[in-house]
């Protein structure tokens, strides 16, 4: 038998457990308020109960289809422990931070570069800014002023 296929028991039988856990928590719910407050604590353990075997669901169901999405390879799943694959998705994480934090790098000499260029352009024009000193136009629309 297979992890994928283990996996997919375990998720089922979460789930089947959820339902029941569910349904049981709703009756003993109902008993609680026809009898009386001394059946509370079941209710609360069997509604944590619900949630826990939820949760092993939603876990369960992401380990069965979360091992295709970063090992897509059938040999890396069948070869490699839990262990070996734990390292290999952190050294792959740790590779796509250093090209990300490359690239960055890279991007921020282009815009120094281009700023660099574009300062010792003799041909480039003055630069003006819609709030720049001209009082040559009126200002029209802006608030705080009276033209």
């Amino acid at each position: 038998m297979n992890e994928k296929m283990i996996y997919a028991i375990l998720m089922w039988a979460s789930a089947a457990l959820a339902a029941i856990a569910g349904v049981a928590t709703v009756v003993v719910l109902i008993m609680t308020v026809t009898h009386g407050l001394i059946l509370i604590i079941p209710t609360i353990l069997l509604a944590a109960v619900t949630i826990g075997a939820g949760l092993g669901a939603v876990f369960y169901g992401q380990r069965l289809e979360g091992h295709e999405k970063v090992f897509a390879n059938q040999i890396e799943q069948e070869v490699l422990t839990n262990r070996q694959r734990r390292e290999l998705r952190h050294k792959r994480g740790e590779l796509v931070m250093q090209r990300s934090l490359i690239e960055i790098e890279n991007e921020r000499d282009n815009i120094t570069h281009r700023q660099l260029e574009a300062a010792n352009d003799p041909d480039k024009p003055p630069h003006h800014t819609r709030f720049g000193d001209d009082d040559d136009e009126p200002r029209r629309g802006r608030i705080g002023y009276g033209h």
